[in-house]
């Protein structure tokens, strides 16, 4: 669990026009990164391949298996770091299941991953479905122009989630405890189709900057169906916070 309450302070969720924005902010950056760093494997790994390696060949063997699981290069880091973060955020937060990784089927540690950042879904009180589809978006000072392209992915496929994205993460799903929402959401796609009223979107902005003039802008001139959520984790040195994060994975792998 990356546990924010532990590593940041965070105050109520604030309206602007219809909708919400909040901050967390990190006053532990090195306690955060440690608490990522263990939650990074399973964002990286089967957890059951995990589990494997280690009664066979011990820490040392998880580490060298991650090593060529894990990107290398800021950018790719950085952008992992944000969905990672975010699907956190849902899931202990806001009390969404998120199921296995994404990141786990990925090709290749380097390659961008296509479709949705993240997907979250939850049963309400009235037996309803809701989703969330959710865009990551990490820098080390975060602007307009970031901003703007967080918007540009939320709007595609008319605001909801892609199909292609939606089928996936319900499979995922469907492998897990949480086999009923992976079906409700297969049920859901195949079905009446999702709607707005089925949806949400989150923003997650992770930065050292302070985007929040943007973030007001973003959210006042929105003018779609879906309720918006924009949160911003601020940390205080976003690239020491990243490579900190990583490196605590793959200590002493030569």
């Amino acid at each position: 669990m990356t546990t924010f309450d532990s590593w940041c302070s965070k105050g109520a969720l604030t309206s602007v026009a219809a909708h919400k924005t909040g901050t967390l902010g990190s006053y532990d950056d090195a306690t955060g990164a440690a608490l990522v760093a263990a939650k990074l494997p399973d964002a990286y790994a089967d957890t059951t391949a995990l589990a494997l390696i280690a009664e066979k060949y011990g820490k040392p063997g998880v580490a060298a298996f991650l090593r060529d699981r894990l990107p290398t290069k800021k950018t790719a880091r950085s952008g992992d770091m944000g969905e990672i973060l975010a699907t956190a955020y849902l899931d202990e937060e806001r009390g969404y299941v998120v199921g296995p990784s994404r990141l786990i089927d990925r090709d290749h540690q380097e390659w961008a991953m296509r479709g949705d950042d993240v997907l979250a879904a939850r049963i309400d009180d009235d037996s309803e479905l809701h989703l969330v589809k959710a865009e990551a978006k990490s820098r080390v000072s975060l602007g307009k122009a970031t901003v703007e392209a967080a918007r540009e992915g939320l709007a595609r496929n008319d605001e909801m989630p892609s199909p292609h994205s939606l089928s996936q993460f319900a499979s995922r799903l469907l492998k897990t405890t949480d086999c009923e929402i992976g079906e409700a959401v297969l049920d859901v796609q195949l079905t009446d189709g999702v709607r707005p009223n089925h949806v949400g979107h989150l923003m997650f902005l992770l930065t050292s900057g302070d985007p929040s003039a943007h973030v007001s802008a973003d959210l006042k001139a929105y003018t779609g169906a879906v309720p918006q959520l924009t949160v911003t984790l601020r940390v205080q040195d976003h690239q020491e916070f990243i490579r900190d994060a990583y490196d605590q994975v793959v200590v002493g792998v030569p």
